[in-house]
């Protein structure tokens, strides 16, 4: 299905709010366009529009993308059982498929309705499971290898995947991760994280954070684990899908959808909320950056220090009412350090492991 044709879809409502069926049908046209490997970022945010002028736009996605998923399994089944199935005109299919046909399995599963995907879901689902079983023995009997990468206090380091998909790790920061030829499993141990995702749509990319699964859809994403059990997600590009584990505090666990330039909070006992945060200062660090903005100097030492070996402690003698504005650099500290205390018209003296920010003595 061409994008111009979802987009068709989304646009042909006639001025008149459209039912539940055709929100559904515009669902599953995303679903198919957003599978495409030349998806272009005029059509993510197009996406977003149409994802965000309806509430009931969200819920009949997740339910869609649900089912989407859940017949994935699909893909895995030999090409010849599925072009033997009934095409959507009713015609069925006679002749051996080709090596154009066996590229072209996902623009055959696009063009198959989801009612009929439902009707044929039960006998492909008994041929899967003898697949399925082999697979799972397999996938049992061998041990994943997990790798572990880690910066110290005040380090950087980028690292490239074997999937090609970029990580680049900010200051006291570890990840794990595991990658299987169904899955690309990475967990934020520590710190903080910028993930540019190579597209495989044969193998999720999923970053496991304080409870809760950060789930790209090709995109690319920034998480700070402030504590074990809370992180920020700042998305830069595309879409990622935000779910809370079954064990979380919340009654019901939550998910939500992230588009560019939008951040979201995980909160192991609060649940999912807004963050007001500002992207462009959130990532900063990825080019030795450190951005404030009028910050009150507490949350601006507290940035800092995370940066530092040797801490920083505000005197008392400095009002609580200081704030701090400009760029600063996050990998040359001393010269940071005494900018800070330049800007700030403070004194900067060192006293046992730590600096102390206080008034000038006159």
């Amino acid at each position: 299905m061409r994008l111009a044709k979802v987009h068709n879809i989304v646009n042909n409502a006639s001025g008149q709010k459209p039912t539940d069926h055709e929100i559904a049908n515009q669902a599953d046209a995303w679903i198919v366009a957003l599978r495409r490997e030349n998806v272009q970022q005029v059509d993510l945010d197009k996406f977003a529009v149409w994802l965000s002028a309806d509430s009931q736009h969200q819920k009949t996605w997740d339910k869609a993308l649900t089912l989407w998923q859940t017949l994935g399994a699909i893909s895995h089944m030999p090409l010849d059982a599925l072009l033997a199935a009934e095409s959507p005109d009713g015609v069925r299919e006679t002749h051996q498929p080709g090596p154009a046909q066996a590229s072209t399995l996902n623009c055959f599963l696009a063009s198959v309705s989801i009612d009929r995907l439902r009707q044929r879901w039960i006998p492909v689902a008994m041929a899967f499971s003898l697949l399925l079983a082999s697979a799972l023995t397999a996938l049992f009997n061998a041990s994943p290898q997990s790798d572990f990468y880690s910066v110290g206090v005040g380090e950087y380091a980028e690292v490239v995947l074997a999937d090609g998909s970029v990580v680049e790790l900010n200051t006291d920061s570890a990840i794990e991760v595991t990658l299987t030829d169904h899955s690309r499993e990475i967990e934020l141990l520590r710190g903080e994280a910028f993930f540019a995702v190579a597209p495989d749509k044969s193998r999720p990319f999923i970053v496991d954070v304080a409870g809760a699964t950060v789930r790209a859809v090709g995109t690319a994403f920034n998480i700070y684990k402030v504590t074990g059990e809370s992180a920020v997600v700042a998305v830069t590009e595309g879409i990622v899908r935000i779910e809370e584990a079954d064990g979380s505090s919340m009654s019901v666990a939550q998910s939500r959808l992230v588009t560019a330039d939008q951040a979201l909070k995980i909160d192991l006992l609060r649940g999912l909320s807004d963050a007001d945060v500002d992207n462009v200062q959130a990532t900063a660090w990825r080019h030795g950056h450190l951005l404030f903005n009028s910050t009150p100097l507490a949350e601006a030492v507290a940035m800092l220090n995370r940066y530092l070996v040797q801490k920083v402690v505000v005197a008392d003698t400095v009002p609580s009412s200081v704030r701090l504005s400009g760029t600063f650099s996050s990998r040359q500290k001393k010269e940071t350090l005494l900018a800070v205390a330049q800007a700030l018209s403070l004194e900067l003296t060192p006293h046992g492991d730590k600096w102390v920010l206080s008034q000038n003595t006159p």
